[in-house]
């Protein structure tokens, strides 16, 4: 049996020019869970992340506030859905890394124009959703038994790729896949119990390494 954990990266720079990097709160939430789990005596066995900026850097905050040197490694399977590319064809005007502008509901209808979809050579920048609602999941099997059974295995990823490996694991329909998007938190820790061929829910979207501190500000969902 393994646990895999899946790491939501820390606030991103969301309403700047550039949102793949994390802003000064997002590397406080990367170097707190680092802390927490060398408190915890947490050691991985193996760490992956994407190749986006801000998973990158969440993991090797994380990493360096460990008396760990254990080094990651990455895999773009783990990389979110490019959220610009999907606002601009499906948007409408809403900006999904800008909360000033997108309600929840107009998050969903984004969301459901995109499921709706259909790939088109005119559009090869556009990923269907039914690759990307499987895409987290056939890469964490993948990964995994490349390592074995019986470690601790850390994804260093986005909401949209834990949502749907969650969509998987527990057979969540579109709407509760979507809205599982929209409430994972940063830095937050999603636990499976993995026997190599079934996953199980240990924990969903928890941040101890956040909530000790007493902060509200920490908790953020960008």
């Amino acid at each position: 049996m393994s646990l895999l954990y899946l790491i939501r990266h820390g606030q991103a720079s969301a309403g700047t020019h550039d949102y793949d990097r994390l802003s000064a709160l997002g590397l406080r939430q990367a170097q707190l869970l680092g802390q927490w789990w060398n408190a915890q005596g947490f050691a991985p066995d193996s760490v992956w992340h994407g190749s986006l900026i801000r998973q990158r850097e969440t993991a090797r905050l994380a990493l360096e506030s460990m008396d760990h040197t254990l080094l990651p490694d990455v895999h773009e399977g783990l990389n979110e859905y490019n959220h610009r590319v999907i606002d601009r064809h499906f948007g409408e005007g809403s900006q999904s890394d800008d909360p000033e502008s997108l309600t929840f509901d107009d998050y969903v209808r984004i969301m459901q124009r995109w499921r709706e979809h259909e790939a088109h050579p005119d559009t090869p920048e556009i990923e269907p959703w039914s690759e990307f609602a499987v895409r987290g999941w056939q890469t964490v099997l993948a990964l995994h038994e490349q390592q074995g059974q019986g470690h601790n295995h850390v994804f260093f990823t986005s909401g949209g790729v834990i949502a749907t490996l969650l969509s998987h694991v527990l057979g969540l329909d579109f709407s509760h896949t979507v809205d599982a998007i929209w409430r994972i938190r940063n830095t937050s820790i999603t636990t499976l119990h993995f026997d190599g061929r079934h996953a199980r829910l240990v924990d969903f979207n928890t941040i101890p390494h956040l909530q000790v501190q007493n902060d509200a500000a920490l908790i953020t969902l960008i």
